[in-house]
């Protein structure tokens, strides 16, 4: 986790290595994240891991209000003993994934965070189940993984994850940080990104069906789609042609060559064909 924190803080407590911690000693950067999240008097801010507390304390004296949910434990209470004459902060003790994001924060929140390398996909995921209630979210992550969520089609970094988050957010890139930004130094780049929530253009229901779709294609990326789809249960190659033609998709083309639309699209009619056999579905 990519965590918070001041030089003079380090000694009393080290990073835990099981919580991936490795604390941000440039306040520069972190201003510079406050420069792509621009947070305001009249706005609430929920932090990820705020660790040491210079990212909590930057937006403190910006944002209207700050909730901050750290799952460190002796980080927790060290944050709570700092700020405890700071009336716009809040702590939350827990592990972000299991929060329930509409519970703990008002609607139009804004979210800013250093996030854990090997969480990133899933937090990233959590808030993707509430885009109307979240206004932004500035993260930053792992510079490959950004690189993949920003991607287009046809860029070389064009993934199944890229074809995920487009889905749910407006995703661009922000700055890169060099590991000389961090104690301990981690051994790869990270990247600022933003995120701002796509409302409305996806039916939530279609949700599981459409990435399942993704990630079939993008297994086999080199692939044709006729080759990477022949695969998909209960569809025989006449149907996931007549599939194709009603969503507009050339089955010669790889999944790099579409974007998330597309592959909506031929997801709700592989929605079609399941309810139109359902009868004929072994339980």
């Amino acid at each position: 986790m990519i965590q918070n924190g001041g030089k003079g803080m380090l000694d009393s407590a080290g990073p835990k290595r099981s919580l991936g911690q490795n604390f941000l000693i440039n306040t520069n950067i972190v201003d510079r994240i406050m420069g792509v999240s621009a947070p305001g008097p009249d706005d609430v801010v929920l932090e990820i891991g705020p660790g040491r507390g210079t990212m909590t304390r930057a937006l403190a004296a910006r944002a209207g209000s700050v909730i901050a949910v750290e799952k460190d434990d002796a980080l927790f209470s060290r944050l709570e003993d700092e700020f405890c004459t700071q009336k716009n902060v809040e702590f939350i003790h827990g592990d972000i994934l299991e929060q329930d994001i509409q519970a703990i924060t008002p609607e139009g929140a804004m979210v800013v965070a250093n996030l854990p390398y090997n969480m990133a996909t899933r937090i990233i995921d959590h808030f993707s189940t509430c885009v109307g209630w979240i206004s932004a979210l500035t993260l930053m992550v792992q510079k490959e993984v950004g690189e993949r969520i920003c991607a287009r089609p046809g860029d070389r970094s064009y993934s199944g994850l890229s074809v995920v988050v487009a889905a749910s957010f407006y995703a661009r890139k922000g700055f890169v940080v060099g590991p000389k930004n961090f104690r301990p130094r981690p051994k790869v780049d990270s990247m600022v990104i933003r995120l701002d929530p796509r409302v409305g253009e996806m039916d939530p229901k279609d949700m599981d069906i459409f990435r399942m779709l993704v990630y079939t294609a993008f297994s086999q990326r080199r692939k044709k789609l006729s080759n990477s789809w022949g695969c998909l249960a209960h569809v025989l190659p006449d149907e996931l042609k007549c599939m194709a033609q009603s969503a507009g998709i050339d089955l010669n083309k790889r999944p790099q060559e579409l974007d998330w639309t597309m592959f909506y699209r031929m997801g709700l009619e592989y929605q079609r064909h399941l309810d139109k056999i359902k009868d004929q579905i072994p339980v």
